[in-house]
């Protein structure tokens, strides 16, 4: 893997150290005239321990900009850098080794294997990386999510929102540089929803996590520490301590430009 410095990016206060950056990013699909540019150059930056999320109408690029940041789809040019690793020079099998390592994944859908437990579940991206669990950690976020009493419990027979909590915990096990969730409560009624967005937030707040989160719904980027706002495949503006009113004032905003 290709190591960089790792830089730094100012605010107010302190410099913070950056978990993760794009580099004019560029992402093109199709060719003459059925082409179509999902990304379109587009510089940013995420400090670790700061929870953004990412808000655009469909097609503005929001879900190709998170995928390309995560590895799981490389851009057209530009590049991409996880910690100190340039993604835009690894090899296929370095990238799912950085994947395992590096990056968390929480899903609409959560994406567990059926007939492995939640504990197997949970443990999952540490054992198919053959690394040692830091058991004192895992324990930590199993009882932050509140799942000690269901651990041995197949996904078929946990609810929706246990379920999430064991791919958020999943997400965390391997205390990952930045953790990409792509709108993690789509599938959740908005009690069970907001439970998992507070423990988002506060595995930010607590434990100096990153994470950087795709979703259409206001309340759910209201959780976030700031909000970038996609379209056209580029970052039109960014709010910071947003809330719900100030997140639909800005939507309100860049639809009548």
């Amino acid at each position: 893997m290709t190591m960089l410095d790792t830089p730094t990016v100012q605010n107010s206060t302190t410099p913070q150290i950056v978990a993760a950056y794009a580099e004019q990013a560029r992402k093109v699909y199709g060719e003459g005239d059925t082409q179509v540019v999902a990304l379109d150059s587009v510089d940013v930056s995420f400090a670790a321990g700061e929870f953004t999320a990412i808000m655009g109408p469909s097609g503005s690029g929001k879900s190709t900009l998170m995928h390309s940041l995560a590895g799981l789809d490389r851009l057209t040019s530009g590049r991409v850098v996880i910690g100190d690793t340039d993604l835009s020079v690894l090899s296929e099998k370095d990238l799912t080794l950085l994947r395992r390592t590096k990056i968390g994944f929480v899903f609409q859908a959560f994406n567990l294997i059926p007939t492995l437990t939640a504990s197997e579940n949970i443990t999952l991206p540490l054992d198919l990386g053959k690394t040692k669990a830091d058991q004192g950690w895992i324990d930590e976020v199993v009882t932050a999510v509140g799942l000690g009493d269901r651990l041995g419990h197949k996904p078929n027979e946990l609810s929706g929102g246990q379920q999430q909590r064991v791919a958020v915990a999943r997400a965390l096990a391997s205390r990952p540089e930045v953790v990409f969730a792509d709108e993690p409560t789509g599938n959740l009624d908005s009690q069970t929803g907001a439970a998992i967005l507070s423990f988002m937030k506060r595995a930010v707040q607590q434990y100096n996590q990153t994470i950087v989160m795709v979703t259409h719904d206001p309340v759910a980027a209201s959780y976030a520490d700031r909000v970038l706002f996609l379209a056209d495949g580029q970052i039109k503006s960014e709010l910071r301590e947003p809330n719900t009113d100030s997140i639909l004032a800005a939507l309100r905003s860049s639809s009548q430009r």
